[in-house]
């Protein structure tokens, strides 16, 4: 590898493990004669704090990130793009418009894309959480949907009934009530027999009396096998009519890693060992959505573990570019706090099998997703907070 005077650290994706990175940066405790981050998409949002944003909790500015400017604000190039090929033999990254940047030490932090975006008709109709373009045409979506209302009520249909789909379906609900679309009937429609299939049958039931107090819908063991543009097909080929349509399905692994010929799981996920490093591929790392932990593989592809690798992400950068393998592992948490904003003035919270649900839960939510953003926000600014304990 390159010595520290001629090293050059490649940053793929703006995901939140990226914005520790940028901030070690920063602080000086990343030295790199180089450093570029290549992202297509220069606004990033906070997905912690979309659903409060989509029911009129947030302003748009409370949740996002210039990237552009965080990037300039620590002596980052930014290149506008999407990195179509890894070579880990050439240490090399190949955007879609066929430019070729070497790396010495290289991360990504690109996330996944919508589980089941191929299906007929997904891409033309259908509103996504991600990427971000995409997640900020749902609230204007709202919006055209209430004013063209007419004497029946709309009909609104969430496909996925994870933490973002139950956020989403209420979120919905106090957007359009605030519209005066109060008759709107909402159904989250899943394919599994349960919804938080990630968290534990306490919260699950805390969560589906929440549901049925807001009037939404739950067809569970349910698919949506097609989608048009005023309508679902479900199993059985059922179909069921919708205004508005909203993804909310998970993750599936982007398509980089299998075309790059990288280590990945049976899914496409690109393999991690417990540094974040990528096995076989020398300067290499990954953290976020798009990875799976090799002593953990079926740890949850959730925002949540993205912010919690950034710092172990941060640091072993550091030490690859140093050349000093001095690297830290990452543990995930075996028990982690959920915090679901129920778009009522309150959040369900759970820890260990206990739920709570109140506007207490949703103070704390709010006061770690604020700090969480003054954190990044001050960094754009040029005034990093500087490494924590």
């Amino acid at each position: 590898m390159a010595g520290v005077g001629l090293s050059r650290l490649l940053l793929i994706g703006g995901g939140h493990s990226h914005l520790f990175v940028l901030e070690a940066l920063a602080t000086g405790r990343i030295k790199t004669a180089e450093a570029v981050l290549v992202s297509p998409d220069a606004r990033q949002l906070y997905s912690g704090m979309l659903p409060g944003y989509l029911g009129g909790r947030h302003t748009l500015d409370q949740l996002t990130f210039d990237l552009a400017a965080l990037a300039a604000a620590v002596g980052v190039r930014y290149l506008p793009g999407r990195v179509e090929r890894i070579d880990a033999f050439t240490r090399t990254a190949t955007l879609a418009d066929g430019t070729t940047l070497p790396y010495d030490v290289a991360s990504v932090g690109i996330g996944g894309v919508p589980a089941g975006h191929s299906l007929s008709g997904v891409a033309a109709h259908a509103l996504h959480l991600k990427p971000a373009d995409r997640a900020l045409l749902i609230g204007p979506a709202f919006e055209r949907a209430a004013a063209a209302a007419g004497p029946e009520p709309l009909q609104v249909a969430v496909v996925g009934a994870g933490a973002a789909g139950v956020e989403l379906a209420l979120a919905a609900r106090a957007r359009l009530d605030q519209l005066e679309a109060s008759r709107a009937v909402i159904t989250i429609y899943e394919s599994s027999h349960t919804i938080l299939r990630d968290h534990g049958t306490t919260v699950a039931e805390r969560a589906e009396a929440v549901l049925r107090s807001r009037d939404i819908t739950l067809r569970l063991s349910t698919r949506v096998e097609e989608v048009g543009p005023n309508h679902v097909v479900a199993s059985g080929g059922r179909v069921a009519p919708a205004d508005l349509i909203l993804w909310a399905t998970g993750t599936e692994a982007p398509p980089l890693f299998r075309a790059s010929g990288l280590p990945s799981d049976s899914r496409g996920f690109l393999s991690v060992d417990d540094a974040l490093a990528v096995p076989g591929c020398p300067g290499l790392f990954g953290a976020g959505d798009a990875v799976t932990l090799l002593s953990a593989p079926r740890l949850p592809h959730a925002g949540v573990h993205a912010v919690r690798q950034g710092p172990v992400l941060a640091r072993n950068l550091a030490a690859a570019l140093a050349g000093t393998g001095a690297y830290r592992n990452f543990r995930p948490r075996t028990e982690s706090l959920a915090l679901l904003n129920t778009a009522d003035g309150r959040a369900l919270g759970s820890w260990r099998g206990l739920a709570l649900h109140s506007s207490t839960v949703l103070a704390v939510k709010d006061r770690i997703d604020r700090r969480f953003m003054r954190r990044f926000q001050r960094l754009a600014r040029g005034t990093p907070q500087g490494p924590r304990p």
